[in-house]
């Protein structure tokens, strides 16, 4: 699956996640002028943020499309936790030195098994100087308990990078008497407060 990318429904129902907030977004072909990299993305209007590009990080992905043929009457369903990179693209930046564009997320954790996050900071370049410097930016990061997250420039294709890594859930029905139809969706998508902190940190980037 890493090969071959993502499932259309993870884009789809991003948008439609997107949407339910009352963003504007859209999904754009790898072959749209107003992409990046030549990537299938989610567009985004009125925000900080002109984009997000799911891609596949790690793990696995239950599948299947159309239908077959079969006695059953029951519905399978099968649920897999792939890890996605969700890459928002800022592109009213346009960084002359990469490494001074990018930043990491640095979360320390407390106990011994739920291992609880109980802080968080940035380290890089500048622009990590200028995370730090916004402590409501970072206590906000902590209450709604993300742990990795990082600034990355893209020179390449004149933009800047905020890479939220993310576990989401696939899931994979079929049902039918005679002929078996598979349906797909995504579910546990970042959730709609992740998203206006992502573009909360593009905005303070912006102000430099």
């Amino acid at each position: 699956m890493s090969l071959l990318g993502l499932p259309e429904e993870v884009y789809t129902d991003l948008v439609k996640h997107y949407q339910s907030g009352g963003i504007t977004a859209s999904l754009l072909d790898k072959e749209s002028p107003e992409t990046v990299g030549r990537e299938k993305a989610v567009k985004i209007e009125g925000k900080n943020v002109s984009l997000v590009i799911p891609k596949f990080a790690m793990g696995s992905i239950s599948g299947g499309k159309g239908g077959g043929f079969g006695p059953s009457i029951s519905k399978n369903v099968t649920i897999t936790h792939p890890v996605v990179n969700f890459h928002h693209i800022v592109k009213s930046i346009t960084p002359k030195d990469d490494k001074e564009m990018s930043a990491n997320l640095v979360v320390e954790k407390k106990g011994l098994l739920s291992k609880e996050i109980v802080g968080v900071r940035w380290e890089g370049g500048r622009i990590a100087s200028m995370l730090n410097a916004d402590p409501g930016l970072n206590k906000s990061i902590l209450s709604c308990g993300i742990d990795s997250l990082k600034v990355e420039g893209d020179s390449k294709n004149g933009c800047l990078r905020i890479v939220l890594r993310d576990k989401i859930d696939f899931v994979t029905e079929s049902s039918g008497f005679l002929v078996k139809q598979t349906k797909n969706r995504a579910e546990k998508l970042p959730s709609l407060m992740t998203f206006e902190i992502v573009d909360r940190i593009a905005e303070r980037i912006k102000k430099g």
